[in-house]
């Protein structure tokens, strides 16, 4: 071979590498998820990360033992989905996502979670307008008006009538157990999240840790309508495996009975309590490792919850759910390497509602916010500025935050919070009064208060 030839042919090899390492670099960077052309089954998996982009929560011990199941909706699930995709997602071994239409979401498979449900129920009842609507002509068929938007707030009881997503979304509960046992019939473990509620995955696994998954498990966040007690849906519940095949053969072996109930209730987990508890399993209040409410609006005060491992957060938007997941990272990524909580052979310890606090809020304590919220309720009366209601707080003794709504009215409180992004109102803190709050509070003196049976 001729020396021009030989050089022109190493230089179409060197091309073809470079080429083969930048295609690789952007299907598997951190930033990118690898787009999937088949769908063989309903199952999604975090495997397919390469190991040089997995993040520290993935792969930790007893993960392999888990299916994690979102539930979302279609008018929600463009606001709120894609940061978990990038974000807590890729912790998990296995997982599935389900909604009220079939479809193929950023690589995705989004599971019809209303399959199942009675086709005259689905063909006639008022409640699948919605649903007949998404059939035809997919998320095309929403309104804006229909449209969640990123961030729903704490709404009160009752639900929410007027939104046809919110009408249907309780004929999912049933219909999703009995769709993921059948595509994971072996697994240990069933959790149960929605898009606003955030997961500590490595609190949640040394949770699991402790519990005999062959024992019927339904646990949760308790929370009671009328006489029926049952695991708040935006906090997530997990099941064990012997708890999901009772809930499920009943559900199918009396399905019509169990859709009549649904169509006379307006809450889809309080109804799945209810089948939990005929079925054979009571609930295990896990309250409060598992919570109903917002991470920026907390009352750690209350003396049982210090201490206490924290597992989940509900009301969380897609910037907090980005937050606590970096959170999470940096704290997996310590305790690995610490030695007393987290030995050479991958324990990755968990976190406590104390460290939330010490880690997460205080650093979000320093200075004024604006279109900002932390929860200050008890009202000072007028104002004509944020720095005059920072006057009334530290006259105040007890008082370590403040804030001012669009009215210019001062409130103030001695309950601590990070607070939540909201526009028109602006808040404070007085940072030593904090910094004070957690050096006062009662040092923990055990391992956690974890719950059982």
């Amino acid at each position: 071979m001729s020396l021009f030839r030989r050089i022109v042919l190493d230089k179409y090899v060197l091309l073809g590498v470079i080429s083969l390492i930048l295609l690789y670099t952007f299907l598997f960077s951190g930033n990118a998820r690898p787009i999937r052309t088949g769908w063989p089954s309903a199952h999604s998996s975090s495997k397919f990360v390469p190991n040089a982009s997995r993040p520290a929560c993935y792969g930790l011990p007893g993960s392999d033992d888990v299916v994690v199941v979102m539930k979302t909706g279609s008018t929600e699930l463009r606001d709120k989905l894609p940061v978990h995709l990038e974000t807590t997602m890729r912790c998990y071994t296995d997982y599935l996502i389900f909604s009220d239409v079939e479809e193929t979401f950023e690589g995705e498979l989004i599971i019809d979670a209303l399959e199942s449900v009675d086709a005259k129920v689905r063909a006639e009842h008022e409640d699948f307008a919605l649903w007949r609507r998404l059939q035809k002509s997919g998320r095309a068929a929403l309104k804006n008006s229909e449209l969640s938007g990123p961030i729903n707030p704490p709404r009160g009881g009752g639900g929410k009538d007027n939104n046809p997503g919110w009408k249907i979304d309780k004929w999912k509960f049933l219909p999703m157990l009995n769709r993921t046992l059948q595509e994971y019939p072996g697994k240990k473990w069933f959790v149960f999240v929605e898009t606003d509620t955030f997961l500590f995955w490595h609190t949640l696994l040394e949770y699991l840790g402790r519990l005999d998954w062959q024992v019927n498990h339904y646990m949760g966040a308790q929370i009671n309508i009328g006489d029926i007690e049952f695991a708040h849906g935006g906090a997530g519940f997990v099941a064990s495996r012997p708890a999901m095949q009772q809930v499920v053969s009943m559900f199918n072996n009396h399905q019509k009975e169990w859709e009549d109930f649904t169509d006379g209730h307006w809450a889809g987990d309080c109804v799945l309590g209810k089948a939990f508890k005929d079925s054979g399993t009571r609930l295990l209040g896990a309250f409060p490792i598992f919570q109903g409410d917002p991470v920026g609006n907390m009352n750690y005060a209350t003396n049982n919850m210090w201490c206490g491992p924290s597992a989940s957060y509900h009301h969380s938007s897609p910037a907090v759910v980005r937050d606590l997941f970096a959170f999470q990272e940096e704290s997996i990524m310590k305790s690995l390497a610490s030695k007393v909580r987290g030995p050479k052979y991958h324990k990755p310890g968990y976190v406590s509602h104390k460290d939330v606090f010490a880690s997460y809020v205080l650093p979000r304590t320093t200075k004024p916010r604006t279109n900002w919220d932390n929860h200050s309720d008890e009202d000072q009366g007028p104002v004509d500025s944020l720095e005059a209601c920072h006057a009334i707080c530290e006259s105040l003794p007890s008082c370590v935050q403040y804030s001012v709504n669009t009215g210019m009215r001062c409130s103030t409180t001695a309950r601590p919070n990070a607070g939540d992004a909201t526009r028109g109102v602006d808040s404070g803190w007085i940072h030593s009064r904090m910094e004070a709050f957690f050096n006062n509070v009662e040092k923990c003196q055990n391992d956690g208060i974890w719950h059982d049976y």
